[in-house]
């Protein structure tokens, strides 16, 4: 069945639309980003992680773009698909690696969460990864010109996609619950009120994993869901990866102005740096804001 020329056209409006998106956003946090670097003693992971997230969504959007509107071509398919599979690839993971950054400073004390966070990250990332080196053989057979692809290769390819927005899922649903947790932990432990900054960290991490989350569930049932063409499958999944580039510059710019407020107002919890800390250096020296600490006054 042959998609009208409406639908046709909301689809393609539905895979550039993001790209507005995108830039409105960068020139409303443009002058935070000038701030972060300005203030920016050396590079680190989480600084890499910033910079994937802010700026890989430009290859993704003009990739997709470029396939959504473009004729058809062999060379093209070969060459976009694997060149935006991998940019949608590093955006989620420095999404995901910032938002583990956040999770991480309300589990500070507890070395088997931390080390739990760090080997589901792992796994999503080891997972996100093979699903497109899978995508990428697969890709090297659909788009020969000599062969006309199988329904079962199309049917693998969206499923192998897919695979890639579950796995996002999955640690997005894992950051919920543990921050939902660490709230109802606090409370049942006889802590009514935390200082505004921990508040705010509580309230933040949970607010930017709903926002994937549920972006993430609507791609899966987009491509779950049969389709009655393949043009019109993940036709929102450019939006996932603006959406994750957006958020990612946001996790980073709240986590600043975060330790900015631990630094200038006494509270009981400030802002320290890095997920693991070497022993010779001093936390301020390291990665801006990830590990939250309880003083001890006595």
């Amino acid at each position: 069945m042959v998609l009208s020329h409406t639908a046709h056209q909301t689809v393609e409006y539905l895979r550039v639309a993001p790209a507005a998106i995108w830039i409105l956003d960068y020139f409303l946090t443009f002058e935070h980003e000038v701030r972060l670097f300005s203030n920016m003693s050396c590079w680190n992971i989480v600084t890499v992680m910033f910079i994937l997230a802010r700026y890989a969504p430009v290859i993704w959007i003009i990739t997709e773009i470029y396939l959504t509107l473009s004729p058809y071509s062999a060379e093209t398919c070969v060459t976009l698909n694997p060149a935006s599979a991998t940019s949608l690839f590093f955006i989620m993971s420095a999404a995901e690696g910032l938002l583990l950054v956040r999770i991480l400073a309300l589990w500070h004390n507890s070395r088997k969460m931390k080390l739990f966070l760090l080997a589901s990250y792992l796994l999503i990332v080891v997972a996100m990864v093979i699903c497109d080196i899978l995508l990428a053989v697969l890709l090297e057979s659909i788009c020969t010109p000599a062969s006309i692809p199988m329904v079962s290769d199309l049917a693998t390819m969206e499923h192998l996609i897919m695979g890639k927005f579950v796995s996002a899922a999955l640690f997005e649903l894992i950051v919920i619950t543990l921050t939902m947790y660490h709230s109802i932990r606090l409370r049942s432990d006889g802590i009514r009120s935390i200082s505004r900054v921990a508040s705010t960290l509580l309230k933040g991490s949970l607010l930017y994993a709903l926002s994937l989350l549920a972006i993430s569930i609507i791609n899966i049932v987009s491509f779950a869901l049969p389709a009655s063409s393949q043009e019109k499958d993940g036709i929102i999944d450019v939006f996932q990866g603006v959406l994750h580039g957006v958020l990612a510059s946001r996790v980073l710019f709240d986590l600043r102005d975060l330790m900015d407020t631990g630094q200038d107002e006494e509270h009981d919890y400030l802002f320290t740096s890095y997920i693991s800390l070497p022993r010779t250096q001093r936390v301020s020296q390291m990665i801006p804001m990830t590990v939250l600490h309880a003083e001890s006054n006595a």
